[in-house]
């Protein structure tokens, strides 16, 4: 095999296997991909929901360098 050829076979992308095999961990790994953008949007809306006078209040250094 020549660099050319390899470089162009690893340039191409895979193409998936067709048939059965594959479906089960392609939902659980869609189900965890939802239940992790879930858990940072509520990060989130955590973080910036609320007084934000109170949060800059508690979070203001004081005295030191």
């Amino acid at each position: 095999m020549s660099l050319r050829e390899r470089f162009d076979n690893e340039a191409r992308p895979q193409q998936a296997a067709t048939g059965s095999g594959g479906g089960d961990n392609l939902s659980t790994l869609r189900q965890a991909g939802s239940e992790l953008l879930a858990a940072g949007d509520e990060a989130i809306r955590r973080a910036l929901s609320g007084d934000s006078e109170r949060f800059l209040q508690a979070n203001r250094q004081q005295g030191g360098k």
